[in-house]
């Protein structure tokens, strides 16, 4: 087994959004999944979030790749950002009974308890669903650049500004001191940087990622792209997220709020993470910029255990929330490694 080891870059200068584009690689899974918070015009109506995933297999890049399966969902939320409704591609009726819950632990236990199936196959319900905690929270981004920003959309909702929440200990940027806070413990939106960038899509081929819902409004995506190849014994991982916000008026930008990209190699028969490369592309603070070193707790760990052990080694000011979503989303690589082995086995899409 490879001795394992860790790079890890980033820069106190902004970096350049790199966006969800990669060329397939011929034997390789893509999973896609795109959380979209969408904002109605009116403040007596809810916000929406829907959620599509795709996995597509690439045999050889010259040619479209085969879809191997889709999900998807639908989430109604209050002002508390507490499920009013939500349903889905399956298990719509154990979906509709989460009502009331916050996504997050509250949703995640009755996920754990309804459907365990979904986790242990780590399917594309599963990524959706476990993905709609950090949707919700960062849905309200929608109107940092519409008219009036987050402060005027909080008021018109009749709630607390979230711009107005203390923030200390949340992060490893948001420690005692840092610079990333305000003297009463909140963000320091002064000095945060939110680049507009390009549509994260543009210039991709037809089949790089799945199809978005379109919204003319005020809103928030959380969009992922995973790509698992095999190389000898070993399992090879290229990974991006990025959260961002559209801007009024235009169509060819969003607002970055943060976009990592992960590469990976996992041991084929055992699945423990021999060495990661994380690169931060857009990060808000100066301080964001010792996240990607914190990844190399997981080395020598199993994928299987990822969702349980990076809340627990990455907990508050050891890690970025955003990073951890995403180093909580490789225990995907468990299912999808079955997946990718089906297709090349059978030939048949």
């Amino acid at each position: 087994m490879a001795e394992p080891r860790t790079f890890s870059t980033g820069s106190p200068t902004r970096m350049i959004s790199r966006g969800a584009a990669m060329a397939r690689r011929g034997g390789s899974l893509r999973r896609t999944s795109s959380l979209q918070s969408l904002w109605p015009a009116s403040a007596s109506q809810p916000l929406r979030i829907i959620g599509r995933s795709r996995d597509s297999f690439s045999r050889d890049p010259a040619h479209p790749a085969e879809q191997v399966g889709t999900d998807w969902i639908e989430a109604t939320l209050d002002n508390e950002l507490r499920l009013l409704a939500l349903t889905g591609s399956r298990h719509s009726d154990r979906l509709a009974s989460f009502a009331g819950l916050r996504p997050g632990g509250e949703m995640r236990k009755a996920m754990a308890a309804a459907i365990p199936q979904e986790a242990r196959r780590e399917t594309l319900l599963h990524r959706l669903l476990d993905d709609l905690a950090g949707a919700s929270f960062m849905s309200r981004a929608a109107w940092q650049s519409w008219p009036g920003g987050v402060e005027d959309y909080a008021r018109r909702y009749g709630i607390a500004s979230p711009m107005d929440r203390v923030m200390t200990g949340i992060c490893l940027s948001y420690v005692p001191g840092s610079s990333a806070l305000t003297e009463t413990g909140m963000g320091n939106k002064a000095i945060s940087d939110h680049p507009p960038g390009p549509l994260p899509l543009a210039g991709t081929e037809d089949d790089a990622f799945h199809t978005l819902h379109d919204h003319s409004g005020a809103n928030q995506w959380r969009l992922r792209r995973t790509d698992l190849w095999q190389d000898g014994d070993g399992l090879f991982v290229d990974a991006w997220f990025q959260d961002s916000s559209g801007i009024h008026g235009e169509t060819e930008r969003r607002t970055i709020y943060h976009e990592y990209t992960i590469r990976a190699r996992f041991d084929d028969a055992a699945l423990d993470l021999q060495s990661i490369d994380v690169d931060g592309h857009v990060l808000p603070y100066r301080s964001c910029w010792g996240a990607p070193g914190t990844a190399a707790v997981l080395l020598g760990r199993n994928a299987r255990d990822f969702r349980i052990l990076v809340p627990t080694l990455l907990r508050g000011s050891a890690g970025c929330t955003h990073l951890n979503d995403m180093l909580r989303a490789l225990q995907d690589v468990a299912g999808m490694r079955d997946t990718l082995a089906d297709r090349q086995k059978t030939g048949s899409p």
